[in-house]
């Protein structure tokens, strides 16, 4: 295994693990601070942010793998769905966390955000 292709293996489960401890820690209950923060220009609750926040770097990840073809690229994806709404399960079955459903759809948009991320450095990177 090369260097690079052992540091991509060994940030990709760093990641998920912070992921899963996040989820499974009792630090945002249902009366946090960040549950009851809002955006004043958009309403939108700093809960719903950060959930989003949260997934963008899963498909960042992908760009330390060396080689990515299409068919890998969507099987990322799909994993990354997956783990977003794995997040919100692991919630749901915890009585000290809440499950919500615009957290699920924050979760995916975060997931989406981070594939346009890493399709504007996909671009980048071949035009240079």
């Amino acid at each position: 295994m090369t260097l690079t292709k052992k540091i991509a293996h060994q940030s990709t489960y760093g990641y998920i693990i912070a992921l899963v401890l996040i989820s499974v820690l009792p630090i945002n209950g249902k009366d946090s601070f960040i549950n009851k923060t809002y955006f004043t220009a958009s309403e939108i609750r700093l809960d719903y942010l950060l959930h989003s926040i949260l997934l963008i770097p899963w498909m960042l990840l992908r760009i330390l793998y060396e080689k990515t073809d299409l068919r890998i690229f969507f099987q990322w994806l799909a994993i990354g769905v997956l783990l977003a709404i794995a997040v919100e399960l692991i919630q749901y079955i915890l009585p000290y966390r809440t499950y919500n459903i615009i957290d699920l759809m924050a979760n995916i948009i975060g997931v989406f955000i981070g594939l346009l991320l890493w399709a504007v450095i996909a671009i980048a990177s071949t035009r240079s």
